[in-house]
Formats: structure tokens, C-alpha cells, sequence
């Protein structure tokens, strides 16, 4: 398969090559970053600003000097629901430094309601696939089911029936170019109807 570097390089919490949390290697992933003011070269031109958003967007949220804005909760409530309990912003630190955050849209859309087009989600396939290839995760968890139907059906293997209080998780695996594989797994999208206790059981299910 062709491989392209992605546009928006991931977030590398420097703990995850060292045994990542929990004794596995963790990929995050979600769907797109936003803009609100389109230059019309993303995704295509390199730029050192632009490239580094995911990891600034982590940064921003850790950072207890910013101020903190409601979009910063997506990432509390998902942290709280790989622990199972509330945490501190030491904790925080910990979590994000163990786990990698990549989004899958290599463009960025203008707000959170808008969607990707398929050719946006099509160019997104090999550095999807780069990312995996290169850093070699245990487990993936997706954010929501919009991404998860969207996501690309190449070396992917359908996994067992697996329940959590009587919901149905979404789950499978990426088989990697050297054969490995990484189990995936859907869950809620953390920005809204989240509840990180519920998730942290699902989760605990694929340790």
C-alpha cells in the first residue's frame, strides 16, 4: 500500500514507545480539526503551524495556566473514562504523555457539525495507515460512530460479538504491513452524551 505522511502529524505522549498506560500502546483517534479561517493550502502545503495542531490542541488542554473552554471537556471526559475516576491535572499529564491522539481528516473543516467528503476521507486512507504502520499501537479507540462507518474497510478483520451492559460494542482489528494486529474498537464521541463511566467498562474490556 501507498503510504503518505499525515498532514496534522499525531500527538506522541513521550511515556507511549516505553509501554504506553496500561501496559498497551494506545492510539486515540479522531475525526477532523476545524478552522474558522481557510487559506485554501490545507492538507497540501506543508506548514510547521499547521502541522503541529493536534499536538498544540494537547498541550493547550494540560496546560493549567490557559484558560479553560468548553471544547477542552472532550478531552477530561475521555482521559476520565481510560482511568474510570476523575483526575487531576497531574493525572492528565500522565494519561496524554502514555497514549497517541491522531485525527483521521487530513483537512481541516470549518465547525464541528460539518462532515468530511469522501474524497476528503479517501486522501486520508494512507496516512491513516502510515501512522499505524509506524508507531505500531495495541489497541485503537475511535471517537464516535461517524468516523468509525467512514473509516477505511483495507486489512481490516471483523472481530467477535462483544456486550457491555447490554450495548454492542464496535470492534475489530487492522492488520499491519508486518502482519500485526491492532484491535479497534468504537466508542461515543466524548464532546457530548459521554459518560465516562460507562465507556471506562467498555474499555476495560480490551486491556
Amino acid at each position: 500500500m501507498k503510504s503518505s505522511s499525515p498532514f496534522f502529524h499525531p500527538w506522541v505522549g513521550p511515556n507511549y514507545s516505553s509501554g504506553g498506560i496500561f501496559g498497551k500502546r494506545i492510539m486515540v483517534l479522531g475525526d477532523s480539526h476545524y478552522c474558522g479561517t481557510p487559506c485554501g493550502k490545507c492538507g497540501v502545503n506543508p506548514n510547521p503551524k499547521c502541522n503541529r495542531l493536534t499536538s498544540d490542541v494537547i498541550e493547550w488542554c494540560l496546560d493549567p495556566k490557559i484558560e479553560r473552554e468548553g471544547w477542552m471537556n472532550t478531552y477530561l471526559k475521555f482521559e476520565r473514562s481510560l482511568v474510570g475516576h476523575e483526575t487531576t491535572p497531574e493525572e492528565s499529564r500522565n494519561i496524554w504523555d502514555s497514549i497517541i491522539f491522531y485525527n483521521f481528516l487530513q483537512v481541516a473543516l470549518h465547525g464541528p457539525r460539518e462532515a468530511g467528503t469522501p474524497e476528503q476521507h479517501q486522501a486520508s486512507i494512507a496516512p491513516f495507515f502510515n501512522v499505524l504502520n509506524t508507531y505500531q499501537p495495541d489497541l485503537l479507540i475511535a471517537w464516535g460512530k461517524r468516523l468509525w462507518s467512514n473509516l477505511p474497510s483495507e486489512n481490516w478483520i471483523d472481530g467477535s460479538e462483544v456486550q457491555v451492559d447490554g450495548y454492542y460494542v464496535d470492534n475489530g482489528y487492522y492488520r499491519l504491513d508486518n502482519g500485526k494486529k491492532v484491535r479497534a474498537i468504537c466508542v461515543y464521541h466524548p464532546s457530548v452524551g459521554y459518560s465516562w463511566d460507562f465507556w471506562n467498562r467498555v474499555i476495560v474490556n480490551f486491556h
